[in-house]
Parts: C-alpha cells; structure tokens; sequence
C-alpha cells in the first residue's frame, strides 16, 4: 500500500511555481514578439503594417527559436486588415530537421484544404482577451506534423486586436521536463489544462491527452489542487499518495 505523503516533500503549491518557471520564459517570448509587432506598427508610413514593416520580425523570430529548444514553431498570426489588405497573413517559421522553414498555409476560402486560423482556439481565447493562452496537446497536422501545445499570446494596440504571437510547443521536449518538475514533489501529481486534459503527471495512472474531470480536492480521489502562477489557465492536482 502508498504510503501518505511524506513531511519533507515539497508542498504542491512549490512544484506548481517551479511548473510556471517552466513555461513563463515561452511566454514571456511571445509577449516580446507581440511587442516587436506593435513597433512595426508604430513605425509603419501607412497606419498600418505592410509585409516589409514585418521583415525585422525574422530575426526576433529566429532568436526565439533558438534560445527555446521546446519551440517547434513561432510566429504572428494576423488579425484581419492587419497587415495590408490582407484578410489572412501568417508569418511563421519551423524547426525543419536542423534547418529553419517558413510555414506556407492554404487561406483560400474556396479551396477544400482551407486554414481559417480565425476558428483555431488558440487564436480565438486570445481575441477574447485572454492574457496566455494554451491548446493542446494535438498532432499539428498543418505545421510542424509533432504532437505540440499551441500557445498565444494577444497582440494589442490600444483598443485595436492585431492578432496573436504564437509557438508550437513540442511535446517530446516539453513533457519531460514538467514530469521531471511534478516528480521533485513526492507525491502523485497531475498537470491539466483548462479543458481539462492531461498534460503531464509523474505517475502512470494518467496519460498525457486523457480528459478528466476538473480536479477538485475531495473528489476522484484529489486531496489538493492549485493553479499554476503565470500560466494559461493550468492546474496542478495531488491525491497526497508518496510516488515511489
């Protein structure tokens, strides 16, 4: 039989603030991106972007990429009108193998193979206003063909929406290291995303993806839950059962 948990495991309201540390330099790098976007915006002639406003936004970009293995992509997904004319702009770059790619997609309404990211979850909780915002984890059929969390941060110019500044984070990066956060706690420990779903556990009892009902101390065996500080709407739940 488990035992309790032990005195000396580290409270779940510590492992939590260890699990935003994990995440907050992700977003805090495209809060950075949303900022650089709205500098373009700023210094544009016409009042608004063009695509050569955006050309210096490669390069943020890049350095993204490379200062964040767990980015599969990263980029700005644009309101409407926002660049140009334009209805749809994306300018987004992927990890391909050990090269960098930009992504093309299909805005072709018309077509049957249209991508209207204006439906896509991750764009739409950021429209809402929603500060940090997660999706997934899903196979990225569209982008980088991993099983990634979309993650999106609103990009704001006083009252005007402009879009997103988004990423792909990889799983088989990013999931290691939030077990290996939740496994310093000692006790049985699930991370879960505000559908809720599954993202990560140090126990095989939940798998990653699996829907749950929202935890809640007291039921399905939970005896303490709290939110992950800074993240997009995460929970961190414990049964207080010792992990092996």
């Amino acid at each position: 039989m488990a035992e309790a948990r032990r005195g000396d495991d580290r409270s779940l309201a510590a492992v939590a603030a260890d699990v935003g540390a994990v995440v907050d330099p992700l977003f805090a790098a495209l809060e950075e991106l949303a900022t650089r976007v709205v500098a373009c915006r700023t210094g544009a002639r016409h009042g608004h972007c063009t695509e050569r406003d955006l050309v210096g936004l490669e390069d943020a970009i890049m350095t993204g990429l490379d200062e964040h293995p767990a980015m599969a992509g990263l980029g700005y997904v644009a309101a409407p009108g926002s660049v140009g004319e334009q209805q749809r702009y994306l300018l987004w770059w992927y990890r391909a193998g050990q090269e960098r790619a930009r992504l093309k997609l299909n805005f072709d309404p018309a077509s049957v193979d249209v991508y209207d990211y204006l439906d896509m979850e991750w764009y739409r909780a950021a429209e809402r206003g929603g500060p940090r915002n997660a999706f997934g984890p899903y196979v990225d059929y569209s982008g980088a063909g991993q099983y990634v969390i979309t993650a999106s941060v609103p990009v704001v110019d006083g009252a005007s929406f402009l879009g997103v500044a988004g990423a792909d984070l990889a799983m088989a990066l990013l999931e290691p290291l939030l077990t290996r956060t939740l496994l310093s706690g000692g006790a049985e420990m699930v991370l879960v995303n505000d559908e809720p779903r599954v993202i990560a556990a140090n126990t095989p009892r939940w798998v990653p993806a699996a829907k749950l009902r929202a935890p809640q101390p007291g039921r399905d065996g939970f005896t303490e839950v709290v939110a992950v500080p800074g993240g997009p709407g995460w929970v961190l739940a414990s049964t207080g059962v010792s992990t092996p």
